[in-house]
């Protein structure tokens, strides 16, 4: 009997030296304090070379304030170290960003992220073309386009009446496409690749510190009946900062 008792004893007891080491172990590898790190949407979508801020995050600081510092440097993106909030600047390549964000105190370190879309929609340029792909001087700068979040476009030339246009736009990396039709405001937009004839462009968006962003391409008229597609000259739209 003494035996079994001696025995249950000391089963018992190392049953009890597991559980404690557990709970040693679990709060020795995860002493860090929970708490709120955030901005205020998980997705912030803003107009190509737009200038903005995203503002400062929440965060509760368990002891001290401390900093903020991005995991990652992003061109066109600067971090305020002391409130977390973001300046968006025109240098920052169009597409998504994805913004890693560090919280640091003297202790511990928190991480948050958010996706930054700089987006190509609803932009208004202003620019022009000529008849002449050997040369890019000789561009008159007489048109304004305007792209739209839906992937439709409109383009007017200056100072001619009726001769408002409707088309469509798409962007894959820095390479922009449009077809439109000029003086066919009434026409669906979508409808415009299977009318006889459309103009079709084709160009690289791309960034100067001293010119700002610009696309520059060819154009084309493309004609159904009898089919054909001829290169017409050359063309470039830039941002309308009116």
């Amino acid at each position: 009997m003494r035996r079994e008792v001696f025995k249950w004893l000391g089963t018992y007891l190392f049953i009890v030296g597991i559980c404690i080491s557990l709970i040693t172990s679990c709060s020795k590898e995860d002493n860090t304090p929970i708490v709120t790190f955030h901005y205020s949407t998980d997705i912030f979508e803003i107009s190509y070379q737009s200038e903005g801020t995203i503002p400062a995050p929440t965060m509760d600081w368990p002891v001290e304030k401390g900093i903020f510092a991005l995991k990652n440097a992003i061109n066109g993106l600067v971090i305020d170290s002391n409130t977390g909030a973001i300046t968006i600047e025109k240098s920052l390549p169009v597409g998504e960003h994805e913004v890693v964000v560090y919280a640091i105190d003297n202790k511990d370190t928190w991480i948050t992220n958010f996706i930054l879309d700089y987006t190509l929609k609803n932009a208004f340029l202003k620019g022009g073309q000529n008849n002449n792909p050997d040369s890019m001087f000789d561009i008159l700068i007489d048109r304004n386009l305007s792209l739209y979040n839906d992937g439709t476009l409109t383009i007017e030339i200056d100072g001619e009446e009726d001769s408002k246009g409707v088309g469509v736009w798409s962007l894959e990396g820095n390479n922009f496409k449009m077809q439109l039709c000029t003086y066919c405001a009434d026409i669906n937009p979508l409808d415009i690749p299977l009318y006889d004839e459309h103009a079709y462009y084709e160009g690289t968006l791309r960034y100067a510190e001293d010119d700002g962003a610009s696309i520059w391409g060819q154009w084309y008229v493309i004609r159904f009946d009898p089919d054909s597609t001829n290169l017409r000259g050359d063309f470039v739209f830039v941002w309308n900062r009116n």
